[in-house]
């Protein structure tokens, strides 16, 4: 699945200061669930494909965060 990276003129703007800081409190989060989860992937496949799932899904969100900051 593509996503589309345009953004209309402005949207920035729409973007409550607080978000970045709420992307960094969850991305802390997800950091260590992760940890948890590669822990137990030593063990279980089920486990390891959560740890790559959740690990995609923190990339994401690290991405956004960084554009976001990048346009303040």
């Amino acid at each position: 699945m593509q996503m589309s990276t345009h953004h209309p003129a402005g949207a920035r703007h729409i973007v409550p200061a607080s978000t970045i800081e709420s992307f960094e409190q969850i991305s802390a989060g997800l950091s260590a669930i992760l940890l948890l989860v590669e822990i137990e992937s030593e063990r279980s496949e089920g486990c390891h494909n959560v740890y790559s799932l959740l690990a995609m899904v923190k990339a994401q969100l690290d991405q956004t965060a960084g554009k976001l900051r990048a346009d303040d």
